[in-house]
C-alpha cells in the first residue's frame, strides 16, 4: 500500500533502532563532548555507504539462478542481472542521502560545500561493487551455498567497519587491520565531506579507484568465462 514510501521507511526505520540502541542505551556519542544528534548523522553516513555493498551483494549470488528465462530461452545481456541488483541499492542510498541532507539542514542549518564530492567518493566503491557482484553471479550458479555465505559475512561486516564508531577508536593494531575492510575508505571519506567539511585524501581515493577498477574488470572478465555453462546447470 505504502508503495515507494517504503524506500523511505525502511531506512528510517533502522536508523531509529540503531540511534535508540547506541545512541540512547549505550550513551554512544562521537567524540568526547558529541551530542546524540552528531552520532546519528555519522552513524547514518556509514549505514548508507554499507548498505550499497551490502544490498548488491547478498543478492548477487541468485541473480542468475532467479532468471531461469533469461539464460535458456532469451538472448539477453546477463552481466546486466547482478548490475540491476546495484542499481536498485544506488537508488536507495541516493534517497538515503537526500534524508541525510534535510536532517544536516535542520541541525547544522547548511550543508558543506565538499557534499558535492560525495558522488566521487564513492565512484570506487561502486566499480568494486559492481566487480563483486558479477563475481558472486557466475560462482553462484555452480554453488548454490554461496547466498547463505554472504549473508552471514555481510552480517559480520557491519560491525568491523567504521559504522558504529570512527576507524581511530579501534586499537593500534586494529586499526591498521581496519584499513584492509574495502568499506573503510569510503564510510570514512563520505563522513568527511558530507558532515565534516574535510576534503578527501586524493592520493588514497586514486589507490582506490585503481585498485576497485582492476577488480571490476577482473569480475566481468570471470563472469564472461562462466556464462557459457549457466545452462548447463540451470
Amino acid at each position: 500500500m505504502l508503495g515507494f514510501l517504503w524506500t523511505v521507511v525502511n531506512p528510517l526505520v533502522m536508523l531509529a533502532v540503531y540511534a535508540f540502541v547506541f545512541g540512547g542505551i549505550f550513551q554512544a556519542r562521537w567524540g568526547i563532548q558529541g551530542h546524540v544528534s552528531s552520532f546519528v548523522e555519522m552513524l547514518y553516513c556509514g549505514l548508507i555507504v554499507y548498505n550499497i555493498f551490502a544490498e548488491t551483494l547478498t543478492r548477487s549470488p541468485n541473480a542468475v539462478i532467479a532468471n531461469p528465462g533469461y539464460v535458456k530461452k532469451v538472448v539477453f545481456p546477463l552481466e546486466l542481472l547482478p548490475i540491476c541488483h546495484l542499481a536498485s541499492a544506488l537508488f536507495n542510498a541516493v534517497v538515503s542521502l537526500i534524508l541525510l541532507c534535510i536532517f544536516l539542514v535542520i541541525h547544522q542549518q547548511y550543508i558543506p560545500i565538499t557534499a558535492l564530492l560525495t558522488p566521487v567518493i564513492l565512484l570506487p566503491l561502486i566499480l568494486l561493487t559492481g566487480g563483486v557482484a558479477w563475481l558472486l553471479a557466475s560462482v553462484g550458479v555452480f554453488f548454490r551455498d554461496l547466498g547463505q555465505i554472504i549473508g552471514v559475512v555481510m552480517s559480520i561486516m557491519l560491525f568491523l567497519s567504521p559504522i558504529f564508531y570512527p576507524a581511530a577508536a579501534a586499537p593500534a593494531l586494529a586499526a591498521k587491520l581496519m584499513y584492509l575492510n574495502p568499506l573503510t575508505y569510503p564510510i570514512e571519506e563520505t563522513r568527511n565531506v558530507l558532515v565534516l567539511g574535510i576534503l578527501p585524501n586524493w592520493i588514497h581515493w586514486i589507490t582506490s579507484f585503481c585498485v576497485s577498477l582492476l577488480i571490476g574488470l577482473f569480475g566481468l572478465w570471470a563472469f564472461q568465462r562462466a556464462r557459457p555453462a549457466f545452462a548447463d546447470v540451470i
